[in-house]
């Protein structure tokens, strides 16, 4: 069993080299072996391991089998801001400005199955409902990491309607192009975020901790009826590793704090605690 001095000793260590950047120009931010850990603190194999496993569960490194420990990008290295506004260029609308050139980093898949019980609550499905799943990974053009996972759920009744959603090819604009279209009226978009332990898919697919939190945008897309109600079109799911994502908003003036003060609001008795 390692002595637990040791380890957090060579742990501070390494950590205090990953924070200076002494690893940056290896291959892929590559750590030194075990072994060479271990020989360069003058410690055994397995303290120099268990060293290095703090350091994932902590979320600094990531641990792949049999090939080494890599240093994640931290936030300083990379700082993806979401805010409050749709936005759109040549292939279609996007919610993410400084991620505008991402891409699927794997092939996307869709299946059919039913939704968490919350999705389909949005949804406006009954609860164990099969619906239109669309499944994507995705990661900056150059790189085969994906750091946001977007799951889409589409109610069957709308992908009978408009059976393109639930094919491979969406053509120009995607699906919300092809909704727009058929509704012939413009989407509106309502985002909730949150924050929850990596579930294990996550783990794997963004690369995070077992400890790791993630931040869970929930958008839904919906169209206004005639009747004054919203017809919620698709509930997308996206999540990333919270450590290295924001989200940034204005804040708006309601019409009770507008500025100049009128005159009662500025003889108003300041608020007692």
């Amino acid at each position: 069993m390692a002595d637990a001095a040791a380890w957090r000793r060579v742990a501070e260590s390494v950590r205090a080299k990953i924070e200076a950047g002494d690893y940056a120009d290896n291959p892929q931010r590559r750590l030194p072996t075990v072994e060479n850990i271990a020989a360069d603190h003058g410690v055994s194999k397995q303290t120099a391991h268990t060293a290095i496993q703090a350091l994932a569960t902590a979320g600094l490194l990531h641990v792949v089998r049999r090939q080494g420990a890599y240093v994640r990008e931290r936030p300083r290295d990379r700082a993806v801001v979401r805010d409050r506004t749709v936005y759109r260029d040549g292939i279609g609308y996007f919610f993410d400005k400084n991620a505008q050139d991402w891409r699927a980093v794997r092939k996307p898949t869709h299946r059919i199955e039913p939704a968490p019980d919350h999705v389909a609550d949005l949804l406006g499905v009954p609860r164990g409902e099969n619906v239109l799943i669309r499944d994507r990974d995705m990661g900056p053009a150059d790189s085969d990491q994906a750091l946001q996972v977007a799951i889409s759920y589409i109610s069957l009744p709308v992908v009978a309607e408009i059976p393109v959603v639930g094919g491979s090819d969406t053509g120009p604009g995607g699906i919300y192009d092809r909704i727009e279209e058929h509704y012939a009226a413009p989407l509106e978009w309502h985002e909730t975020v949150s924050a929850r332990p990596a579930n294990v898919a996550e783990q794997d697919r963004l690369a995070v901790a077992p400890t790791a939190a993630v931040l869970v945008v929930t958008r839904e897309a919906r169209m206004l009826r005639e009747d004054g109600t919203y017809l919620v079109v698709e509930v997308n799911e996206t999540s990333m590793p919270a450590d290295q994502f924001a989200v940034s908003y204005a804040i708006r003036r309601d019409p009770s704090a507008a500025w100049p003060r009128t005159n009662e609001a500025a003889d108003d008795p300041p608020p007692t605690s």
